[in-house]
């Protein structure tokens, strides 16, 4: 008998019934490959777009961890705001911000002064727009520390992304193991992890609506990514993003509102490669690619 032609055709039903591969997927992937050659020696690329209402989705290592830094500072606004859902804080209580507090970079820094106090509801606001480190510190604090955010997000559903350090602590870890920690040993979440959770947060199944808008109203205003996403659109793209950065890694993870008024969640992580610019050029290289498969 021949058994040659029966594995033959049993190969040419299968893929008779196999979806033709999406060429955004290949696009990026190749946009991704590219960017990672250009950006420097060591450069890592991570990649996850869904676009919301079709739920077509590209992804180029997007199964792999990478350190969120500030992008982390997502997660700990939802359980703040869901804290406050729970009565169990007041965006109006207003918490004082002892020298011990301070962290280097954002306005609650260069505002410091002995005494100073400062509201919950605005230091959502300048942790999300500016990245304030104080302000992520004292809402992990009033929340019972990082570890509680991630306690937050799994009682919500969330899954893959892990939170164990605020901003002082990740300071610590990159001293004790640099390798490990811009890998995501600690703080780490995949490109797919934060598209998943940016998709939930924009379909409001996170917090409440008016919460939710909350969030994605601070992130429209995001003054740390002008370089990042928000260069590889058009100007005047509706985008609500959260940039992250430390140590060689810089990341960018937002939602966009695309020409027909639908919606394409974007995440780019990066790790090494031979500087900060660099990077930020490779975010908004596979933004660029992401707009041309997905826009047009």
């Amino acid at each position: 008998m021949n058994v040659v032609l029966p594995i033959a055709l049993a190969a040419l039903a299968a893929a008779a019934g196999e979806a033709a591969p999406d060429p955004a997927s290949a696009a990026i992937a190749r946009a991704a490959q590219e960017a990672e050659k250009t950006a420097g020696p060591g450069a890592v690329v991570g990649v996850s777009a869904l676009h919301l209402e079709s739920g077509r989705r590209a992804s180029f290592r997007g199964g792999e961890r990478f350190q969120m830094a500030s992008v982390f500072k997502v997660p700990v606004a939802i359980a703040v705001l869901g804290a406050v859902e729970k009565a169990a804080l007041r965006l109006d209580k207003e918490v004082e911000i002892r020298e011990s507090d301070r962290r280097k970079f954002g306005p609650l820094d260069d505002e410091w002064k002995p005494g100073m106090r400062v509201a919950v509801g605005r230091m959502v606001d300048v942790m999300l727009v500016h990245s304030d480190n104080t302000a992520a510190d004292k809402l992990c604090a009033l929340l019972g520390g990082p570890r509680a955010v991630e306690r937050d997000l799994v009682s919500r559903g969330v899954a893959g992304v892990r939170i164990s350090l605020d901003e002082k602590g990740m300071g610590a870890a990159m001293v004790k193991d640099l390798a490990a920690f811009e890998s995501g040993a600690e703080n780490g979440a995949s490109p797919d992890a934060i598209a998943a959770l940016l998709a939930r947060l924009f379909r409001g199944e996170l917090v409440s609506r008016a919460s939710t808008d909350r969030i994605l109203d601070a992130m429209r205003r995001c003054a740390t990514g002008d370089r990042r996403l928000r260069a590889g659109f058009p100007k005047g793209t509706d985008v609500r993003d959260k940039t992250g950065t430390v140590g060689s890694c810089s990341n960018d993870a937002g939602i966009l509102t695309l020409p027909d008024g639908t919606h394409l969640i974007l995440a780019v992580f990066v790790r090494g490669g031979r500087d900060a610019p660099a990077r930020d050029e490779t975010i908004a290289r596979v933004a660029r690619s992401a707009w041309r498969a997905f826009a047009t």
